[in-house]
């Protein structure tokens, strides 16, 4: 149905990964009982499987009696200096043996903390183009075809990194081979100005859209090179949570992606994507934000204004200076810049009209004209509820009630939640206090669902049958307290149990108590999981033994959606006929607000924040 569009430009730049000499691998490595020989065979030796021959070179990962990993394997020549916003290029050859052994350095950006708050310490660095690869450990693991199972990490495309995953347990579980891709993030991963682009020479080094086109990159790579790790090329379910759902979702109607992937999953995708003149608006604000950063350096005495940089970003693009100011700045500057003179705000993919169609998503899954693919669609019961502690400080900006105590704000939640040096009754004292709140965040969730998977479901499901969509509400029921009221089924409460791995939502909601039942819950997910990534269908011998998982279906009163939850010592799978809309969940969500006493003011500013626009795209 496409043709991919190729980058005429090529690029001379090292390949900066650290490499190992065969002779220090042979003499010094624990991980080797013999010797780096040639050949694309591993050894029989368990330990000894990591060391393969791919196309651009030898390589040795880590083995364990269950899996061999590899990390940090570059599918693209690093980012750097002239390839500095430009479409990535396929990575060069190495000599000697790499490492894979470590984890490779994240993608530039804020340092982001386990409770998802920013800090000013920018880390990270622009040569992160890599995958982390898992994968079962038996001998003759070559000869397969496992179905590979790539996942696009979360951050509002604007932090996160593999580091953050580890995909032992569901390569093990399901028998696949997982991988976790990097792409670049923030200004440095979509950034749409002429003076860095081509004028029309490179269609998609001129999109803008440099972190989509890295997730293709490694599709490409994955295709070119899976083969060599026992898996199959023609089978490839790509998944991703929150951005990584945007950004699986990008990849559906891109015409650059077309036959790269197989199957696909979306977990809790959101955002918009952007029209070109709203990207130029914002990368115009982010170069005068960079003015700002180093000219206030130079003399921090006398920072210049907003328009003195607004004028001198204007006097570069007349002189043509500005592209050479922009590739010499530092990338974590960029970084900077954003976080001290703005914030780091979600980056929706760009309408270019050849990465990303012009219109967005709607008009591409609302004509089939998209790489029609098995799906499955899914969001978490709670998904604001996740978000709402970190909005406290602007919600009681807007609403100096919301919280009623004078001193305290959602924001107080963080000590609830994480240290103990408050309760619950002290930041929301009232039964209004805890009404509001739980009200918010249910309603403001179910727009969520509403619009990213109902509303694409229904859209979808007209072209392609095999769409699915599920609603994850573990956390609410089983989880201990206060956790269970402040997060619940919170964003992201989800991965820990189609993954298979890490404690669940911060950390915080795995007990004793409730292991029984949310470890049958995580078998159950992941079977269903494994299922679909081996025939787009979830309901097979994985899973067997579970409720029948319906497709989505536009019949009123037809089973749609299934819904994962559990209590301490079972798993509670069933299905459900609801279909949710915008308009539904609105009037339902303002008619609770009012019956919980709230103001008009309150009932109209609540949706604001936390609520769905009908639209898919930014003008």
């Amino acid at each position: 149905m496409y043709r991919r569009a190729t980058s005429k430009a090529r690029s001379t730049s090292p390949q900066r990964h650290l490499l190992v000499t065969a002779v220090a691998l042979a003499t010094g490595s624990l991980l080797l009982a013999g010797c780096l020989g040639g050949g694309g065979g591993s050894s029989s030796k368990p330990s000894d499987r990591a060391q393969l021959t791919l196309g651009n070179g030898e390589i040795v990962g880590l083995a364990t009696e269950d899996v061999l990993v590899w990390h940090g394997i570059p599918y693209a020549q690093p980012p750097v200096d002239e390839l500095r916003w430009h479409a990535p290029l396929p990575p060069q050859d190495w000599s000697g043996t790499l490492d894979a052994r470590e984890r490779g350095p994240e993608c530039v950006q804020a340092e982001t903390t386990t409770q998802w708050q920013r800090t000013s310490n920018m880390v990270g660095d622009e040569d992160c183009l890599t995958v982390d690869i898992y994968r079962p450990n038996r001998s003759g693991f070559q000869d397969e075809a496992l179905p590979v199972y790539v996942w696009i990490h979360g951050g509002s495309n604007n932090f996160g990194t593999a580091r953050q995953y580890d995909g032992s347990a569901l390569a093990t579980h399901s028998d696949v081979i997982v991988v976790v891709v990097q792409y670049r993030l923030g200004p440095l991963g979509w950034f749409f100005h002429p003076d860095v682009q081509t004028g029309g020479a490179d269609p998609l080094s001129d999109s803008g859209n440099f972190g989509t086109l890295d997730t293709i990159r490694a599709l490409e790579w994955v295709q070119a090179n899976i083969a060599d790790f026992g898996g199959d090329p023609n089978n490839v379910t790509i998944t991703g949570e929150s951005a990584g759902a945007h950004n699986v979702l990008n990849l559906m109607v891109s015409p650059e992606a077309s036959g790269l992937f197989h199957r696909a999953m979306s977990q809790s995708g959101s955002m918009n994507t952007r029209s070109p003149a709203s990207a130029r608006n914002s990368t115009n604000s982010h170069i005068e934000w960079l003015i700002r950063l180093l000219e206030d350096r130079k003399t921090p005495d006398s920072p210049i204004t907003a328009d003195q940089a607004t004028q001198m970003r204007e006097d570069m693009e007349a002189a043509g200076t500005l592209g050479e100011y922009l590739r010499a700045a530092e990338g974590r500057d960029l970084y900077q810049a954003v976080f001290n003179y703005s914030s780091l705000s979600a980056y929706g993919a760009i309408e270019d009209g050849t990465v990303i169609p012009s219109g967005g998503w709607i008009p591409s899954f609302t004509s089939g004209d998209f790489n029609n693919v098995p799906l499955i669609l899914g969001a978490n019961e709670y998904e604001q509820k996740s978000f709402m502690p970190l909005y406290g400080a602007a919600v009681k900006g807007a609403l100096p009630d919301i919280p009623s105590p004078p001193d305290k704000t959602w924001l107080d939640l963080l000590d609830v939640a994480f240290e103990g040096n408050q309760t619950l009754d002290d930041v929301l004292p009232t039964e209004k206090d805890k009404d509001t709140y739980e009200l918010t965040g249910y309603h403001g969730s179910r727009a969520w669902r509403a619009k990213y998977v109902d509303q694409l479901a229904r859209l979808i499901s007209e072209h392609q049958p095999a769409t699915y969509a599920y609603d994850f509400r573990w956390g609410t029921q089983s989880g201990p307290s206060p956790f269970n009221f402040i997060y619940g089924a919170g964003h992201a409460a989800d991965i820990s149990f189609f993954f298979g791995a890490g404690e669940g939502l911060f950390e915080l909601p795995f007990t004793e108590q409730n292991e029984p039942g949310r470890v049958a819950l995580q078998e159950s997910m992941m079977n269903y999981l494994a299922d679909f990534a081996r025939d787009g269908d979830p309901n097979g011998s994985y899973s067997e033994a579970q409720p029948e998982w319906a497709k989505w279906t536009p019949t009123a009163g037809q089973n749609k959606i299934i819904i994962f939850d559990a209590s301490n010592t079972e798993a509670h799978i069933s299905l459900s006929a609801e279909e949710l809309t915008l308009v539904q969940v609105n009037t339902a969500w303002a008619a609770a607000l009012t019956t919980a006493g709230l103001t008009p003011t309150e009932v109209g500013t609540l949706p604001a924040f936390f609520g769905q626009s009908a639209n898919y795209s930014t003008p």
